[in-house]
């Protein structure tokens, strides 16, 4: 009796099932309740113009968003699905030496940089590179790269010397020189020809070159740069923390200073160190003007301090805010202590304090 009941509950379930299911086309659909809608578009009918009042029309018609006319180079440039969708190109002029030449038809940058080592870092980045440039001229520093191969993302290095870029390629010139603030040096790039292989006629094309095709490869340039100097930089700090010898003497402004044998970036890297183990505070610094800008700070002994003459001596000066600048004199480098407002402190506190500051920079530290 039981499977019997079972069997029938079965057999109304999947009745009513069948019936719902069924239901759904008397809803939805064409002829259901709630009709389909997807194409009625194709069905629709057009408007009536809309007609302006006659008191409302305008009668002297002014074109206030006319198209400016297009260029002979933009009719060149690139349209539809050809076109690179790539963010805008900025330069990546973010370290400390390096501002952008935002007045530069092309893209360009001032380095405080000597300008020997800004030209070979830029040479050896394309060598390394399998690049070998057509036009290398150290007396007026002016590289050519000569065809380099490129793709969709921009600059591509790492070609074999024996392959050729089968889609695009561009040459580019790199010139450095002096620049307008001493020590400074300008690096500019410009993308000097383009061409792009068309497969039909089986023939390089010459296409248009703009400014950020030139950006791209000068922030190339311009982040090797500073992948060299980051290396160059723990190799100063190696030589900075052995200490050098100093001599009490004058700048190329005949003032008293610090003058040294050692380079100039090592000094740079070793007087923070020294300065703060004085009391000197280090509150900024202008790398272009190789300048400390510090605050000297007499603090009262503490009581372990005057026990175990832990604390820096003293110095003969008054405390305040100070400047410490290097500069070149010929071959050396000199170090040259200014008080709050830039004026260079008298030979007589300079002698005095000749001793401490030999002693320091001497140390290992």
């Amino acid at each position: 009796m039981e499977n019997n009941n079972l069997n029938c509950f079965r057999k109304i379930i999947l009745i009513i099932l069948s019936a719902g299911l069924s239901a759904c086309s008397y809803i939805y659909g064409e002829d259901g309740l709630i009709k389909d809608r997807t194409y009625d578009y194709l069905e629709a009918k057009q408007t009536k113009e809309l007609v302006v009042p006659q008191e409302l029309k305008q009668k002297a018609r002014v074109d206030y968003t006319q198209v400016p006319a297009i260029g002979e180079k933009a009719k060149q440039a690139d349209i539809g699905k050809s076109v690179r969708y790539a963010a805008p190109v900025q330069i990546l002029a973010v370290l400390d030496n390096i501002r952008e030449d935002k007045k530069a038809p092309n893209p360009a940058v001032f380095v405080q940089e000597n300008i020997d080592i800004l030209w070979q870092i830029t040479v050896d980045l394309f060598v390394n590179n399998e690049i070998n440039p057509t036009v290398v001229d150290k007396s007026q520093y002016f590289l050519n790269t000569g065809w380099v191969a490129l793709d969709e993302r921009g600059v591509w290095l790492g070609i074999e010397s024996d392959e050729e870029s089968d889609e695009f390629r561009a040459e580019f010139q790199v010139k450095i020189k002096p620049g307008v603030i001493r020590g400074e040096n300008r690096i500019e790039v410009v993308r000097s020809k383009a061409q792009k292989y068309n497969d039909d006629s089986e023939q390089w094309e010459n296409v248009p070159s703009f400014w950020q095709d030139s950006a791209e490869m000068l922030n190339l340039i311009i982040s090797n740069y500073d992948k060299k100097v980051t290396e160059m930089e723990r190799e100063k700090r190696g030589r900075a923390i052995a200490g050098f010898k100093v001599e009490l003497a004058k700048d190329a402004d005949n003032n008293a200073a610090l003058v040294t044998a050692t380079n100039r970036e090592i000094v740079w890297e070793k007087l923070p160190r020294v300065l703060e183990s004085v009391n000197f505070q280090v509150n900024d610094k202008d790398r272009r003007l190789m300048t400390y800008f510090v605050k000297y700070e007499v603090e009262e002994p503490g009581f372990f301090a005057s026990l175990f003459n832990d604390e820096p001596e003293a110095l003969p000066i008054e405390p305040g805010d100070y400047q410490v600048s290097l500069t070149d004199v010929g071959e050396l480098t000199a170090v040259t202590f200014k008080d709050g407002q830039g004026a260079p402190l008298e030979s007589s506190a300079m002698v005095k304090l000749f001793p401490i500051l030999n002693k320091l920079f001497g140390d290992k530290r």
